[in-house]
Formats: C-alpha cells, sequence, structure tokens
C-alpha cells in the first residue's frame, strides 16, 4: 500500500473526509444560524452564492482545502514523530491554537470579520484538527514502540 509520511493514503482520505463531514455537521447543522449572523447574510443569499459558484466547483475546492489541511497536519505530525493519540491530540492541539488561530484572527483584525464568526470558524478548526490526530493515531499507532 503506497504511503505518505510513513502513513497509509487510506489514513488521508479517511481523515480529509471526516473533517469535511465535521464541517458540513458543525456550519450547516449545529450552528448554521450563528454562522449566518456572523457572515451578515440570510439563508437565500448563501444559496445564491452557492449557485452562483457552482455546486461542482465549490464541491472540488472545498475537498481539496481539507485534504491540504490533512496532509499539512499528516506532515507535523510525521516530523514530530507523533503516532500515539496523547502525542497527535497534543501536536494537532498546538497547531491550531498557534498557527491556525492567528491566521483566522486577521480576518477579526483586518478585514472586519465578527467574533463570533472567529470562534465558530475556531471551534471548527480545533476539533476537525483533532479529529483528524486521532484517526492518523489510530492508522500511525499500529507501528507504535
Amino acid at each position: 500500500m503506497p504511503k505518505i509520511f510513513n502513513t497509509s493514503w487510506i489514513a488521508v482520505i479517511v481523515a480529509t473526509v471526516a473533517f469535511f463531514m465535521f464541517g458540513w455537521l458543525w456550519y450547516g447543522m449545529l450552528f448554521e444560524e450563528a454562522w449566518l449572523a456572523a457572515e451578515g447574510i440570510t439563508q437565500e443569499i448563501a444559496e445564491t452564492r452557492m449557485a452562483d459558484t457552482g455546486m461542482g466547483q465549490w464541491l472540488f475546492f472545498a475537498l481539496l482545502i481539507t485534504f491540504g489541511q490533512a496532509v499539512g497536519l499528516l506532515m507535523v505530525l510525521h516530523l514530530a514523530g507523533a503516532k500515539r493519540i496523547a502525542t497527535c491530540l497534543t501536536y494537532a492541539f498546538w497547531l491550531v491554537v498557534t498557527i491556525v488561530g492567528p491566521v483566522l484572527a486577521y480576518q477579526c483584525v483586518y478585514s472586519g470579520y465578527s467574533l463570533s464568526g472567529f470562534l465558530l470558524d475556531f471551534g471548527h478548526m480545533l476539533i476537525g484538527y483533532l479529529i483528524m490526530a486521532a484517526i492518523y493515531a489510530a492508522f500511525r499507532g499500529r507501528t507504535a514502540n
């Protein structure tokens, strides 16, 4: 089986799909109204934007972005030698807190994005990265000492 960073490609695919589906649950089911309010749009505007972009194009780029994050997290875990669940979760947590969070905060400082929007996005990223880290630990931990 082909590998990337000493991990099965299946793990990367599973992590990508899990993070993507978690995003759908987070923004589409749990916090849809809060997200729309944070964006300052209505459901109709969101649907119009989706229609203007096209579902195929949106899905392609959404999965590509998610895949990039999944590979990036795996690269960090690999370089850190993280294989066990606690170690993988710890690295994912600190990656989000020290890199992803501050990058998201730029939107608030320079683009006027709301604090509630930042908190929604930060929560999504934190939990999503922890989900991916747990998946990677399940695949990588098989060879842990």
